[in-house]
């Protein structure tokens, strides 16, 4: 049985016109599905991409318009299928900014490790002290970043990997 659990995928949108760049961080639950029935985990991928979807079309026609009214590329810059580090993108709705650390894994594009905390150092700590984080073998430096953060309605499915 595939469990649910909650996907946070980074997102990277620029507008080369312009010169800038921005970030979008989105939670989806993904539900769970039968590894026995191919049907049933593909719906379940096409549901949480539906979901990203709309929230990467919300933050570009709202948030990001009222900043930045250039024609942006969203591109995915991570994804992250397990709890991060911190406490901030937990059970909340989003619709605000957060200072999040990132690391790439030995596992490469897209897949990272991140979080939020008051320095790289509390953050690598907390990574270690996570058995699924510090399986994942990120490497440092983790790299900080500002980014929007939404996640969809009933996005919390405390499930991860």
């Amino acid at each position: 049985m595939g469990i649910p659990l909650d996907v946070f995928s980074l997102y990277s949108l620029r507008d080369e016109d312009a010169g800038c760049g921005h970030h979008l961080l989105v939670r989806v639950g993904r539900p769970a599905f039968s590894n026995a029935d191919e049907g049933e985990y593909a719906a379940a991928l096409r549901a949480a991409d539906a979901k990203r979807d709309a929230l990467l079309e919300a933050y570009e026609a709202g948030a990001l318009a009222a900043e930045c009214a250039g024609r942006h590329t969203a591109t995915l810059a991570g994804e992250l299928q397990s709890r991060p580090v911190g406490d901030a993108l937990s059970g909340e709705r989003g619709g605000f900014y957060v200072e999040l650390w990132v690391a790439e894994t030995q596992f490469g594009s897209p897949w990272v490790v991140m979080g939020t905390a008051d320095g790289e150092e509390e953050f690598w700590r907390e990574v270690e002290e996570d058995e699924d984080l510090s399986g994942l073998r990120a490497y440092r430096p983790a790299r900080r970043l500002r980014a929007y953060f939404l996640a969809g309605e009933g996005d919390e499915t405390g499930g991860g990997v």
